[in-house]
């Protein structure tokens, strides 16, 4: 059963801007076969809510956009609200349709290397064992502090490798809106906050 273990609860965790926990390796040496097995069942497991994961990260920048047009139906005569209500959702799903599956497969695809690093640093053969079986213990409190620091690498690598693609997709997506809205469409910014890099940790 995946419960608050799951890779949506990592990526969350490190939105939520949690403290970056040290933690000291728990095998240094190379990983044996039955324990890049277990890592590869827990990876598994964690990316099971890939798609959650996708669908958070991409309706993020929506809100404050969403926002943004309320204010600006206010100017959209009254009799042509709700058809362009209609064909902004349409304007939304388009967008969400089309970015989910892509963020879903980079996370399917990079999970290996950022999650499973941090497995094999981090955890014995004997503890992913158990966290494979998924049973209640005090190692799930030990899973919780490294959960951020794996949500938070997850999540700069993501938006590295798929923020100019989403930005792009809300440019479009904004101007389309703005049409529909029958305003001016605003100049296109220098630095989409998107793409943005994390700030430097102090």
């Amino acid at each position: 059963m995946i419960n608050k273990h799951t890779l949506a609860a990592l990526a969350l965790a490190a939105c939520a801007g949690l403290a970056n926990a040290q933690a000291t390796p728990a095998s240094a040496a190379a990983p044996t076969a039955a324990k890049k097995d277990l890592i590869a069942k827990l990876i598994a497991i964690q990316t099971g809510n890939a798609e959650g994961l996708a669908k958070t990260l991409v309706a993020a920048p929506l809100g404050p956009m969403g926002q943004e047009v309320r204010i600006a139906m206010q100017q959209v005569p009254v009799e042509k609200r709700e058809a362009v209500g209609k064909a902004i959702d349409a304007e939304v799903k388009k967008f969400g349709d089309e970015s989910v599956p892509l963020v879903k497969e980079r996370i399917v695809k990079v999970a290996p290397e950022v999650i499973g690093k941090s497995l094999d640093e981090k955890f014995n053969e004997d503890e992913l064992r158990q966290l494979v079986a998924w049973l209640e213990s005090p190692l799930a409190k030990k899973f919780d502090a490294v959960s951020p620091e794996m949500g938070r690498a997850l999540q700069e690598r993501l938006l590295a490798d798929m923020g100019p693609t989403l930005n792009t997709k809300l440019s479009t997506l904004r101007n389309n809106i703005v049409k529909h809205l029958g305003l001016t469409p605003p100049p296109q910014s220098a630095a989409p906050a998107t793409a943005n890099k994390p700030a430097a940790k102090k």
